[in-house]
């Protein structure tokens, strides 16, 4: 069994109305957020060509403090520069990396983290340029951002001394790890000293052995690539962006293996959506040079547009609760009206703001006229059959209470006949009911191809010797046709007709009866001699105990039920019937819809 799940009217208005503003809301997001995708990727293509141009500008500074003598110096201060420059991406989570590798063969990369300090105070005193990369894995580098962001005033970490312009503490750093050419300390720890004598590790990294020097500057600059943006605050005096640390730090990672297979002139096809690079190639100087990046756009996309994604989503929800409270009203009230009216049993509205409840309403109370016609019907149909009734029962009692009083023989079978008569009509009209209720339950039908001219000459053949005691003169014409119908209902319609015809033609009179064809119906006419009737009569004569005579006569004999069976075994396969007068007499057609002749 299909049981389908219900629910009221106001849910299943509100479940498709919210899917389809989720859906609309889904769609313009999707839009949205591609849009911003497309500006992402613009911004990426625009970062890169800024870091080539960076990168151009920095090889033309190296050449110059090369030219100027600064040697293994100038190398350090091209990856400090290059390490700044890779941080066109940071507000994106986005990796860029930079190398350069000079005429000699040697390579300078961007670094992850870097830095540089003095040892007597702000460009005082002897400059130190910090490798810290080659120590530090994934985990180290993810803690010394961490740290620098945790102590940060600024873009990065600084250190200044107390006669600085930014006026310290006192503090200084004291850096171990291992000298190299240029100035440069490739750096095992580095911890401040505190002006009360404590110590503060900010970084210790892998490298293996002891360190050979020892350095300590009273001013000192440190930057990590993984590092968020610095949002300056009149209030806090700025705080630390938004960061996926994880995730940017994947993307130089990544950055970094491109420029890798690009030095080793290895495939330049990349394993992740967002990655490329570019470069050149200096024919005066021997110059390879590359920026490498990884950048994919759709979650910082997401990320930008999650303020517009909260407002609107909050905008939508306000507008589908307006507009579903408005909906609802608008249709169920009208419904939840119609309903009461309905099982109040009153007259449906057939004026609302709905035209489909207006239709609606209008096939209520017309079920609702064809009920109460109906059982008006069955009301005077329960009356009328009483009243059929009613006289034989009385005859039956008078004469049974006759019976019991010592009256004479010849009396008593005189009141027995009575008896006998009143039973057999009672008997007829029982059985006339049983069969009109057959019929008009409509049950199953013994449908088959029927000679209608065959079955109706039948029929009157069966009533010759009633006709002959009458004195009726009988002439049938028929014409050959056939029906697809039930045998026994139309036997008993045919009966009905010629026993309606036997009981009101007068004696001598003639019955006449004709079956023709018209179009695709088959119509028997059935006419007898007699009085003609009312137009009141005409319009009742196929109801349920009605008789042609204005007094209803028992006179006449038979049910009140004939034509009532003949209506009923009509309408089963389609036909009709309809009565009118004729010169001298009556005339009762049924027609039926004809099989076509082979």
């Amino acid at each position: 069994m299909d049981r389908r799940r219900t629910g009221p009217l106001r849910r299943w208005i509100a479940i498709p109305l919210a899917a389809t503003f989720v859906l609309l809301w889904l769609g313009t997001m999707a839009l949205l957020t591609q849009w911003r995708c497309q500006r992402l990727e613009d911004d990426v293509y625009t970062a890169y060509r800024n870091a080539r141009d960076e990168l151009d500008e920095q090889l033309e500074y190296y050449q110059n403090n090369l030219n100027n003598g600064l040697g293994a110096e100038a190398a350090a201060i091209l990856r400090n520069n290059l390490s700044s420059a890779a941080l066109y991406l940071s507000y994106l989570d986005g990796g860029m990396a930079l190398v350069v590798r000079d005429g000699a063969g040697a390579v300078i990369r961007s670094q992850l983290a870097w830095g540089y300090g003095h040892e007597n105070g702000v460009d005082v005193g002897e400059r130190w340029y910090l490798e810290l990369d080659s120590g530090l894995d994934d985990t180290g580098q993810a803690a010394l951002a961490e740290w620098m962001m945790a102590h940060r005033k600024g873009a990065g970490y600084s250190l200044y001394p107390p006669d600085s312009a930014a006026d310290g503490d006192g503090t200084y750093a004291r850096l171990t790890g291992w000298e190299e050419e240029g100035n440069t300390l490739r750096v095992k720890r580095i911890e401040l000293i505190h002006p009360d004598g404590s110590t503060e590790l900010v970084v210790e990294t892998q490298l293996e052995g002891e360190p050979t020097d020892t350095v300590v500057l009273c001013h000192l600059e440190l930057r990590s690539a993984l590092m968020p943006s610095w949002s300056w605050s009149n209030s806090t005096g700025g705080e630390n962006g938004p960061t996926d640390m994880s995730r940017r730090l994947a993307n130089i990672r990544e950055a970094q293996a491109i420029l890798d297979r690009e030095l080793a002139g290895e495939d330049r096809t990349v394993l992740r959506d967002g990655g490329f690079a570019g470069g050149g190639y200096s024919a005066e100087t021997g110059e390879l040079y590359y920026v490498a990046v990884q950048c994919g756009v759709l979650i910082p996309a997401l990320r930008e547009n999650l303020p517009l994604y909260a407002s609107t989503l909050f905008l939508m929800v306000l507008v589908l609760l307006g507009l579903t409270r408005y909906l609802s009203r608008r249709v169920t009230e009208p419904v939840e009206e119609l309903s009461a009216r309905a099982k109040a049993g009153e007259p449906c509205p057939e004026d609302g703001p709905i035209r489909e409840l207006n239709t609606l309403a209008t096939a209520v109370n017309a079920g609702r006229g064809r009920l109460e016609e109906q059982l008006s019907r069955e009301r005077a149909f329960t009356r009328a059959a009483a009243h059929e009734l009613k006289t034989p029962l009385a005859v039956l009692r008078t004469h049974a209470e006759a019976l019991r009083e010592d009256i004479a023989p010849a009396r008593r079978g005189e009141y027995l006949d009575v008896v006998l008569d009143e039973s057999d009509r009672m008997a007829a009209l029982v059985g006339s009911l049983l069969e009109l209720s057959r019929m008009e339950e409509g049950g199953a039908l013994h449908r088959e191809v029927l000679a209608m001219d065959a079955l109706v000459r039948a029929v009157f053949d069966r009533l010759a010797l009633p006709l002959e005691r009458k004195g009726l003169h009988l002439k049938l014409n028929l014409e050959p046709g056939q029906v697809f119908g039930d045998r026994a209902r139309l036997e008993s319609a045919v009966e009905n007709l010629a026993s309606n015809a036997l009981r009101y033609t007068p004696e001598g009179g003639a019955v006449s009866v004709r079956l023709e064809r018209v179009g695709g119906w088959l119509r028997l006419a059935v006419d007898n001699d007699g009085p003609s009737l009312t137009t009141r009569e005409l319009a009742h004569l196929f109801e349920p105990f009605y008789r042609g005579d204005a007094a209803r006569s028992r006179t006449t004999g038979g049910t009140g039920l004939g034509l009532a069976i003949v209506r009923t075994a009509a309408a089963a396969p389609g036909g009709t019937c309809w009565a009118e007068n004729r010169a001298g007499g009556v005339r009762i057609w049924m027609e039926l819809p004809a099989l076509q002749s082979v």
